[in-house]
């Protein structure tokens, strides 16, 4: 099926998973966007340009997924290792249709511009050297604290000294002359920064977006939250191919089915700001840590629910933890609150990750992990008729959940 949805609207949101990933501080993103459109506007950009920015910065840092990296990132100015990231992100939009043109940005986005091959273009090395450009004004925002007028003239002085070196002349001329505005300071307050994309957003269009560009999407952010631990690996693709297969041998619609793997590719979007010590920690959590881990379905509901169109999605997949007898989280709902879309999500999360290698145990066997969840069913936790599914396809399902990138075209 079609989803009438604004492409800008999805981009947006799910941008903020990528922001997650700074705990505390998650618009870097959305403020490299603002600071890299603002400079195109100084420079007498189009506004097709200017848009194209837009996103390129609210993307830039989509192949960042780890806290540690994101530190170095911010409070480093020219990390050894930034390159990584790059590489990482350039290949992730390369397989998503409308990202795909962004990519060649991506990968050079913290490339010197003296550095730069003669090879690439020079609309790439103008795009790729302004977010770059910005991105580091942010990082040192936040490593000078408060943008005061001296933070301001010490972060002007950092990016005029490296004029020709990291950055182009002509941008660093154009960044002065931007960021000689106090309102350019304001409008990277977070109220004046969500005003500021709530107008480009409304500038956008709603049309029919098919179910296959929305995976296409929605697949390259659980990229994202995969990449967080060597242990999750594919974890989400698991859960989506399984969680579609146990919808399907439930005779659900297709559209039920298709709102299904939507909301299993997007569940753990919360989960990227999770500290990595937490989620890789190989003994049991404490209340604090347990405090932060269970508020991701909360986190993933606050991005997807901005999207209008995917309010049953986002309502889906923030439920993926809670259970029959209410003592699931994070809204402990129990009975018919949990619609059967969450049921099936909650059986297929499970399963994946008990069949899955994780840093404290051993992946268990098809027969092992369905003990665990049929045990469950008889606690009242997990829906039964789901796991009857489950029991008459055990193989396949197992099969789908170590083996997903196999079913991922059908």
């Amino acid at each position: 099926m079609s989803y009438n949805v604004n492409l800008r609207e999805v981009s947006y949101a799910l941008s903020e998973a990528l922001d997650y990933v700074g705990i505390d501080d998650t618009m870097h993103g959305k403020r490299v966007a603002f600071m890299s459109a603002e400079i195109a506007k100084t420079l007498g950009w189009s506004p097709s340009r200017i848009d194209d920015l837009i996103m390129i910065g609210m993307l830039h840092d989509c192949g960042v997924s780890s806290t540690d990296v994101h530190s170095h990132l911010v409070n480093e100015l020219d990390w050894d290792n930034s390159q990584v990231h790059c590489l990482r992100g350039s290949a992730l939009l390369q397989n998503v249709g409308i990202y795909h043109q962004y990519a060649p940005v991506i990968l050079y986005h913290h490339t010197h511009w003296d550095h730069f091959e003669a090879a690439v273009s020079d609309q790439i090395k103008e795009y790729a050297n302004l977010i770059y450009l910005t991105d580091r004004v942010d990082a040192l925002r936040v490593q000078l604290g408060d943008a005061s007028n001296v933070e301001r003239h010490n972060i002007a002085s950092v990016i005029q000294k490296y004029s020709g070196s990291m950055f182009s002349p002509e941008l660093v001329d154009a960044y002065m002359e931007t960021s000689s505005s106090d309102s350019f300071w304001f409008y990277m307050e977070d109220e004046a920064l969500n005003d500021y994309f709530s107008e480009w957003i409304g500038a956008g269009e709603n049309n029919s977006v098919p179910f296959k560009i929305l995976k296409n999407i929605a697949m390259m952010f659980a990229s994202v939250v995969d990449a967080k631990s060597t242990f999750t690996s594919e974890h989400t693709y698991g859960v989506a191919s399984l969680a579609r297969y146990l919808t399907e041998n439930c005779n659900l619609p297709s559209e039920t089915q298709e709102k299904v793997e939507l909301s299993a590719f997007f569940h753990d979007l919360g989960k990227l700001r999770v500290a990595d010590e937490i989620l890789q920690k190989a003994g049991p959590l404490n209340e604090e840590e347990r405090s932060h881990m269970n508020r991701h379905g909360f986190d993933s509901h606050m991005i997807l629910r901005k999207i209008k169109g995917f309010h049953d999605i986002a309502k889906i997949a923030s439920m993926h933890h809670e259970t029959l007898d209410a003592k699931g989280y994070p809204y402990h709902l129990g009975g018919d609150n949990i619609p059967i879309e969450a049921r099936i999500l909650t059986v297929a999360d499970i399963f994946q990750a008990l069949v899955q290698d994780r840093p404290y145990r051993k992946g268990l066997s098809a027969s092992e992990a369905y003990a665990i969840i049929h045990n469950m069913g008889e606690e009242n936790k997990l829906d039964r008729k789901v796991i009857g599914v489950l029991a008459a396809h055990l193989e396949e399902c197992y099969k789908r959940s170590l083996h997903p990138s196999s079913y991922l075209n059908e």
